[in-house]
């Protein structure tokens, strides 16, 4: 799949599952003649709507620490066999050169900054928030920040992971870190977030973007198209440590989904 952010078409190539394969010591996935791993990825495709070729190299790569304790960015729930859905981030922020020829048009991407994340499972959740920046006035920050309606042990739950990485240092407020939401609100343009761990409070600020993507999606059977994206919203953060800020940006070129009952997520998210 891919989504053009200057027009917000999407392009989604079927491929069939024999052409798939993947490593399970590494990521490492092979997709017919493309492959996407750590440190880089492979294009190659010729269709009806879509030609696309070239390779893109990563380096300093900033992925989220996996411990025994905390498996990645789910931390113990990684562990759980039951759930629907598992996230990993593979890289918070890397440097990229290379270039892709995309429909005949060279797009150069030297010098540029990245991000790494992947999803696996049976299904998605049913609502769920997200927002994605690495692209803010000062260098070297990043933050990708999603809540989502869980369902566990026969209930559900208000899940949120959010990693700021600012120059070296990763702060990470999540659900099993007992970080805490003390507002979530959403009026249908922008979404105001703030989170609580011990001294520290992030305050995060949504503006949804203009252009919308729709994205493929798994749902029991099938890929089918469900996912509304934006990849022009724009977010504002603002890290204090004891009233103290710690880092204050924004971001014009934002990652971002508001996808399902939303209603319902506020509400499981605002108990306190």
């Amino acid at each position: 799949m891919i989504f053009d952010g200057q027009s917000g078409d999407v392009h989604f190539e079927r491929f069939n599952i024999n052409d798939f394969s993947a490593k399970t010591d590494r990521y490492s996935v092979t997709i017919g003649e493309n492959k996407f791993f750590t440190k880089g990825l492979e294009l190659k495709i010729n269709s009806q709507n879509l030609s696309i070729e070239g390779s893109l190299s990563f380096s300093r790569n900033n992925p989220w620490p996996v411990t025994l304790k905390e498996p990645g960015c789910m931390g113990w729930y990684s562990y759980m066999p039951f759930m629907e859905c598992y996230h990993g981030i593979l890289s918070m922020y890397h440097d990229i050169s290379g270039e892709l020829s995309y429909n005949n048009r060279v797009i150069d991407f030297n010098k540029g900054i990245g991000y790494t994340e992947k999803d696996w499972g049976k299904n998605f959740p049913n609502s769920w928030i997200w927002v994605q920046a690495n692209h803010f006035n000062k260098s070297k920050i990043s933050i990708s920040a999603s809540m989502a309606s869980i369902p566990f042990l026969g209930t559900q739950f208000a899940g949120f992971i959010i990693g700021l990485l600012v120059e070296d240092k990763l702060y990470r407020f999540t659900t099993y870190r007992s970080a805490k939401t003390v507002k979530l609100k959403h009026d249908g343009k922008a979404i105001e977030w703030i989170v609580k761990l011990k001294d520290l409070t992030l305050s995060i600020y949504i503006e949804l973007g203009n252009k919308v993507g729709l994205l493929f999606a798994p749902d029991e059977n099938d890929m089918i198209e469900k996912v509304p994206e934006y990849l022009d919203s724009r977010v504002s953060i603002k890290l204090e440590d004891s009233n103290k800020i710690i880092i204050e940006d924004k971001s014009n070129l934002a990652a971002n989904e508001v996808i399902g009952d939303i209603d319902t997520l506020l509400q499981l998210a605002n108990k306190h």
